[in-house]
């Protein structure tokens, strides 16, 4: 049974199968998760050693020369480049661009193992390892906290919110810029020491030692065991104010004791030397570091990125309603700005896919009426929803996510969707005004150019589908519009093969002569230029030659960008 025949006789389980795809495809757009960019991962590992108080070329020497001897002997290492500035090294290891991601896990691992084999020198603090995708650079949304507060009170309010909004489902990280670290400064009165004959070290000893958590073994009793430590508690300037560096007694103190416990010791008499005695304390921010403004304004950056295949606006919606929370909390002077949020662009790109549907849509159906009739137009149209609800069913099955570029590759293929569905309605029209009855023209209409469609699919989609093999960054970036374009385009050949002939069957109607008196002038026109062409055809083909070839001989002489800069 042929493809027609099989659609004609089963118009129930045609409709029934419509209706379906319809339905499910509703389902996977809602589900789709939305983002600006698809996350590209890089296939890279950084590792960042911060190294504070140390010149640009000690770091290279004591950091980065070790770290590189290391990771020589990695395999698929394609390049290892590195920076050295002050207080800071970094070494970024590429590995080739075939490596697949499971290659890139079991990588990943081993060049940690190797970097824990690497001996650094005293000083450096909390090194890094970490592999890199776009994501870390693409935020869905960065919030910015500013105002005439004073600085502490926007860093705690960000730190607040901060941990509110990591919170959200779906959320990788909330990076803090612009909130600097907390210090404690302590800043010691010489005449003071000299007259109480305290030492600086006795004060450094006692701050380190009330400092320090220390474990105090292990407590047992008859049916358990306490694992015992003690830890520091200091928090607030006041707390440093109240250490103890020495007793009365003339024995150091550091370490003992409670700060409240040692105040109301010299009260009662004891004496005791605390350390508001010998000098001042402050609490204050480390003067390195990034510093951030807004409208003039001291400001602190709350930077949200997502998990890989995390819904955008989903995250932004849940976003706007912790903020509206935060607002009762909110202390007086801090002001809260959304700022990059991508979910804007994000919007406008489906808006444009919307628009160009329905205009599309529009203005098919209005030059199909001019020459097949309004019912037969409407019969086309119905290709363009259905193929894109065929196309939202299997990005979701796929995993895939509908970002701009997904968009993209939708409207590339907006106006394609539709061309076997014209070849298919305009030739079953043909037969019927032949005297082919509806049943018998759809049948015959189909089957009679089947071969065509299916070869002018797959030669479109061979032009495509090597799109999905660039090597490097680019092609994992662009992996998904050929794969977009080709899936609606087997979607449509598929709407157009099974769908549509059913359809002109039953609801084609009836079918007239249409006399367009400005096609027929048209058509007779193009009809002598096409027999002039013929008849001089060794001379068009010559002309046409020497026109590719000049067109081709352009190509050196045209500038090369492939993203070109924008504003």
């Amino acid at each position: 049974m042929s493809i027609g025949k099989f659609s004609v006789k089963n118009p129930v389980l045609i409709n029934l199968l419509m209706i379906i795809l319809f339905v499910l495809g509703l389902f996977s757009i809602a589900r789709l998760p939305r983002e600006q960019f698809a996350e590209v991962p890089f296939y890279w590992v950084n590792i960042v050693v911060p190294y504070p108080g140390v010149s640009a070329p000690e770091v290279e020497q004591s950091v980065i020369v070790p770290i590189e001897r290391e990771f020589q002997n990695l395999p698929r290492v394609k390049q290892i480049s590195s920076t050295a500035s002050e207080g800071l090294g970094v070494v970024r290891v590429e590995f080739d661009d075939d490596v697949t991601a499971d290659e890139f896990g079991r990588l990943y691992q081993e060049a940690q193992t190797q970097f824990n084999r690497v001996s650094l020198p005293d000083g450096v603090i909390d090194p890094v390892v970490d592999d890199f995708s776009s994501g870390d650079f693409v935020p869905v949304i960065e919030d910015i906290l500013h105002g005439e507060a004073d600085y502490p009170v926007i860093v705690e309010a960000a730190e607040t919110l901060q941990r509110r909004i990591e919170g959200i489902r779906e959320v990788s990280e909330v990076t803090l810029i612009g909130g600097r670290e907390r210090e404690i400064a302590i800043e010691l009165d010489r005449n003071r020491m000299e007259a109480l004959g305290v030492s600086l070290n006795e004060v450094i000893q006692a701050v380190d030692g009330r400092s320090a958590a220390v474990p105090g073994g292990v407590l047992e009793t008859a049916n358990r065991e306490y694992l015992l430590r003690t830890v520091s508690g200091l928090e607030s300037a006041e707390d440093f104010k109240d250490i103890i560096v020495r007793r009365s007694n003339g024995s150091q103190a550091a370490g003992s004791g409670m700060g409240g416990g040692a105040a109301g010791a010299s009260a009662e008499g004891f004496g005791a030397v605390l350390v508001r005695d010998v000098g001042s304390v402050e609490e204050q921010f480390e003067r390195r570091g990034i510093t951030a403004r807004y409208n003039g304004n001291s400001a602190v950056v709350l930077r949200v990125t997502k998990v890989t295949k995390g819904n955008a606006i989903s995250i932004v919606e849940d976003l706007r309603q912790t903020l509206e929370q935060f607002d009762e909390i909110r202390p007086p002077g801090v002001q809260i700005a959304l700022f990059n949020d991508s979910t804007v662009q994000i919007q406008d790109s489906i808006s444009v896919l919307v628009n160009n549907g329905l205009f599309g849509f529009l203005l098919l159906v209005l030059i199909l009426y001019l020459f097949i009739g309004f019912r037969n137009a409407l019969i086309t149209g119905i290709g363009i929803p259905l193929a894109f609800a065929i196309t939202f069913i299997v990005l979701e099955w796929m995993g895939e996510t509908l970002n701009s570029n997904t968009l993209f590759g939708l409207v590339l293929v907006l106006g394609m969707v539709v061309d076997h569905a014209i070849v298919i309605v305009e030739n079953s029209y043909r037969l019927k005004q032949d005297g082919y009855s509806s049943v018998d023209a759809a049948i015959e209409g189909t089957n009679q150019v089947v071969k065509p469609v299916i070869t002018a699919t797959l030669t479109t989609v061979a032009a495509f589908l090597p799109l999905m093999f660039l090597p490097g960054i680019i092609g994992r970036f662009l992996r998904v519009i050929p794969l977009v374009v080709s899936i609606a385009l087997i979607a449509s050949t598929f709407e157009a093969l099974v769908f549509l002939p059913v359809h002109f069957a039953e609801w084609s109607g009836k079918t007239g002569e249409r006399k367009l008196r400005l096609f027929d002038r048209f058509r007779d026109r193009f009809a002598r230029l096409a027999g002039g062409v013929y008849k001089h055809r060794r001379i068009s083909v010559a002309v046409m030659l020497l026109i590719m070839i000049g067109s081709f001989a352009l190509v050196p002489f045209l500038r090369q960008d492939l993203f070109s800069a924008e504003d």
